[in-house]
């Protein structure tokens, strides 16, 4: 499937480069979209510039930096960021004119509070996701844009303060007028093609995995719970573009959860059968049942099929545990395929499917000791700049620290501190240098609005392009927003080259001191993997000690999001046999703790069936490990007495006996895998160790 993807992608970008006639060469450059995303933007800012001259409010450019900031390919992007950006702009101005208000005569104070604050926005901007976490950093660097540009005229805070607050309203509306316009694509149906493909997907490995037919390992299959994972921030996207959002989202949510439910599936199946612990009569009726992994109509189709082959034939040996986990296990995959179904079409109609997870909540892997290391590089930067800016004794040098401030604050929860350090070493001297070009070469021959569209509209075409390609996003980034910042746009333009050369000596100092600070100081890929390592044996401790979550969309959501860290951290360090089996133990600790909650929910819900309450108590008492072989043999063997007094249970009983009895089964399983890991890192509580 990936290849025919891959065949059909550039079978559009080579018929989109022979329809504008563009050589093979540059056809990469321009995928479907982006000459309307370009053109979008481009008009955006012009609209934004026309407006902020028309009102004639200082610092205009702020608006065309406030168009570029924002330029997103889906409309729901957009106003999930532009909503955020209201409210992150308006708290960092209350907090500037504050800050102040109480310290304008005092500079060491405003810059120590600046940087206190800039550090709690990090911390906060880290702890949250998607455009919530933007957000939080621009409350921050709101702060040092008005209150740091005040520092040497406090008076103008407030004049200041309006008239920023006003560039970013009239940058926002610009926006969101032209996308509302022209149509621009919506983030709802591109979660919907989305979530069609990774369902494709993750049917493809189920089918695979009953079969017998091997499935991708541990890496693959956690790269596409990330490919799931991600439509998260797709799924907050989309919920400001629907009326009937919640409805919609909801259906997205339960469609994401049961597809990681199928992938813990698909290996959990395809672990069994490696191990040929399943006759060959009760796996050919498994895979005859399966067939082509069409889904489940309903429960009680799901309950009818789990109770047919349980059944026990004349003559015949009744199930092994081994053989009970291979069936739910199978039977488990047709009932999540059917939510996903569901999920999908209530996403697509906006009507509720029978079976849509209500208040379906996903939870994602957060690190404090990471937001907080944040929080002290951001003020420890910000200190180094202020400490050069102060020594230099330059009036002009708070541009430097303003500049330093907003790109440090940006830059500091990226995936690739690196790249963001490299795109501003690239991004604003070339930004500086079309500036220049622009500002003395070409601007003076014209002076109407008409004339400025069309000069800036190769800058604006680059920048989005650039913006559109993972690689050189940080690259366009920087090279957007700081052409508007350096070009200086203002109601009386200026043409003095020194006043140009004054003030983009500072831009340019600020872009090396980003430079040592993201690139030479990065975050270390081993220690980040070690945090999640370490959470992960937390959470299974508090499983032995029956303290942990029982299994639901938020655990397996955690749960795939942390091996999705593990394993992305694992990718940046050197190939090597100790860093692959390092993530294959996370990835098996986890998977043990999946396997725990699932027997403690059936477990729980088994307590209220009267003839095995006893037995499910029991169950529970066993899931408490102290001695790692000693609890994998009993647990193995309360799943072989649960499996018996499960025969002569109702369908709806049986069904969740056998559900506890397949958790049991799976528990114990890989405690006996992994004993020797559970010695070694002393997961097991000391006071408890046989």
């Amino acid at each position: 499937m990936g290849q025919d993807a891959a065949s059909g992608g550039a079978g559009m970008r080579a018929g989109i480069a022979r329809r504008v006639w563009l050589p093979p060469i540059l056809a990469g450059w321009f995928p479907p979209g982006s000459i309307a995303f370009c053109l979008r933007t481009w008009a955006s800012a012009v609209l934004a510039l026309t407006v902020a001259f028309w009102m004639q409010i200082d610092s205009p450019a702020s608006a065309g930096v406030t168009v570029m900031i924002l330029s997103q390919p889906l409309r729901g992007q957009i106003l999930s960021k532009a909503l955020y950006r209201i409210v992150g702009t308006l708290v960092g101005a209350a907090v500037a004119i504050g800050l102040i208000a109480a310290f304008g005569q005092d500079r060491f104070m405003v810059l120590g509070g600046a940087a206190l604050w800039l550090g709690l926005c990090v911390v906060a901007g880290t702890l949250a996701r998607d455009f919530r976490a933007y957000g939080a950093l621009l409350a921050g660097y709101t702060v040092a844009i008005i209150g740091i540009g005040c520092i040497d005229r406090p008076e103008a805070v407030f004049s200041v303060a309006i008239f920023r607050v006003s560039a970013i309203m009239i940058g926002i509306v610009s926006v969101a007028v032209v996308n509302d316009v022209t149509g621009s694509p919506s983030a709802w149906r591109a979660l919907a093609d989305r979530l069609r493909r990774a369902a494709v997907d993750v049917r493809r490995i189920a089918r695979d995995a009953v079969a017998g037919r091997g499935i991708p390992d541990d890496g693959s299959c956690v790269a596409l719970a990330g490919t799931i994972m991600a439509l998260t921030s797709q799924v907050s996207f989309a919920r400001t573009e629907l009326a009937d959002s919640a409805l919609r989202m909801t259906g997205a949510r339960s469609a994401m959860v049961a597809m990681l439910d199928m992938i813990s599936c698909s290996r959990a199946i395809g672990g069994v059968l490696r191990e040929n612990d399943v006759r060959p009569a009760i796996l050919s009726r498994v895979r005859q049942r399966f067939g082509d992994g069409t889904p489940f109509t309903g429960a009680d189709d799901a309950r009818g099929a789990l109770d047919a082959l349980l059944r026990v034939e004349d003559g015949d040996a009744p199930p092994t545990p081994a053989e009970a986990y291979l069936i739910e296990r199978a039977m488990a995959l047709l009932s999540y395929g059917r939510w996903v179904e569901d999920g999908i079409r209530t996403l697509e109609d906006g009507r509720a499917a029978p079976r849509v997870a209500r208040n379906v909540r996903l939870a994602r892997h957060q690190d404090p000791v990471l937001a907080m290391l944040n929080g002290v590089r951001v003020i420890v930067g910000f200190s180094a700049a202020a400490a050069i800016c102060i020594l230099s004794g330059l009036p002009g040098s708070t541009m430097t620290l303003v500049q330093v401030a907003t790109i440090l604050t940006l830059s500091i929860t990226t995936f690739d501190t690196r790249a963001f350090g490299f795109g501003a070493l690239i991004g604003v001297p070339l930004s500086t240098l079309c500036a220049l070009v622009l500002d003395y070469r070409i601007l003076p021959y014209g002076s109407d609005m008409g004339f400025l569209a069309l000069m800036i509209a190769p800058v604006v075409f680059a920048t989005c392009l650039l913006l559109i390609h993972p690689r050189h996003a940080a690259i366009g980034l920087n090279f957007g927003v700081f052409f508007f910042i350096v070009l200086g746009l203002d109601n009386i333009q200026n043409y003095d080259p020194m006043q140009f050369i004054d003030r983009n000596v500072f831009y340019t100092l600020s872009a090396v001191i980003l430079f040592f600070s993201l690139v030479l100081l990065p975050p270390s890929a081993r220690r980040r993997r070690f945090r999640v390592a370490m959470t992960v044996a937390l959470s299974l401790r508090r499983q032995f000690t029956g303290r942990g979550d029982i299994a639901g969309p938020m655990l397996i959501s955690r749960q795939y999001d942390r091996l999705i860290q593990a394993r992305t951290w694992t990718g940046h360090l050197p190939p090597h046999r100790v860093a692959a089996g390092v993530f294959g133990r996370i990835v098996s600790m986890g998977d043990l703790i999946g396997a725990l909650a699932r027997a403690r929910r059936h477990l729980t819900r088994a307590m209220m069936i009267p003839p095995v309450s006893d037995l499910a108590r029991q169950g529970l008492d066993l899931l408490r490990v102290r001695n790692v072989p000693e609890s994998a043999r009993r647990i193995m063997h309360h799943a072989t007495v649960l499996l018996a007094a499960s025969r002569d249970l109702p369908p709806v009983e049986r069904e969740i006996v056998i559900g506890a009895v397949s958790g049991l089964f799976g528990a114990a399983r890989l405690l006996e895998r992994n004993v020797r890991l559970l010695r070694h890192y002393g997961i097991i509580p000391a006071a408890w160790r046989g």
